[in-house]
């Protein structure tokens, strides 16, 4: 669930290569004579919307085909509609956004997310940036979330980093990153035995 979440949200916020990634490892972890034609069919939704946006037409009238058709009986009709009229026209995608994808019936956005959905969406968002430190951060935001620490820095920067796209706070990122690494660093190889 965590995964679909952070594909909708980052989906929903308009960043849909990113939104990809979450979606297709979600597809991915299930056997292959199990895996979902619903979430193939949001991966194709949003590799079509970015293809369009990017101008790569005929990749982006296949996928919409192909996204639309996945999506048959899934309930997400509004969106299946959209990329029928994406793929007879995929300049669409310039003039207008798809409709919001919702988890559950509740449309989600990056302000809704928590960990471990942040965590999969931020290192989404950094990967496709190609953003190393931040990707590290999410890592480490997600070890913070699983030790009870809720509230540590790197927690709190990295869902900033969704909710807003500022360089303030990825310099602060890469600062807490460095400490971090630093800090891990120092106690690498303490206790090894000679």
């Amino acid at each position: 669930m965590q995964l679909l979440r952070a594909g909708a949200a980052l989906f929903n916020a308009g960043h849909y290569l990113a939104a990809h990634e979450p979606w297709e490892e979600r597809w991915l972890r299930d056997p292959r004579d199990a895996r979902e034609d619903c979430i193939q069919g949001l991966v194709q939704a949003s590799a079509a919307t970015h293809k369009a946006r990017t101008g790569t037409w005929s990749g982006a009238v296949g996928l919409a085909e192909s996204g639309a058709a996945y999506l048959d009986d899934c309930g997400h009709d509004d969106l299946r509609a959209w990329l029928r009229r994406l793929a007879a026209d995929p300049e669409l995608a310039e003039r207008e956004r798809p409709p919001p994808v919702a988890v559950d019936g509740e449309v989600v956005t990056v302000a809704d997310l928590t960990f471990p959905a942040a965590g999969h969406a931020a290192e989404a968002l950094a990967e496709t940036r190609g953003d190393q430190v931040v990707e590290r951060a999410a890592e480490y935001a997600v070890t913070d979330v699983a030790a009870g620490e809720e509230t540590s820095p790197l927690v709190s920067l990295t869902l900033s980093y969704l909710r807003e796209d500022s360089p303030v706070v990825r310099d602060r990122i890469a600062d807490h990153v460095r400490r971090r690494e630093s800090r891990d660093g120092d106690v690498e190889g303490l206790f090894d035995e000679d």
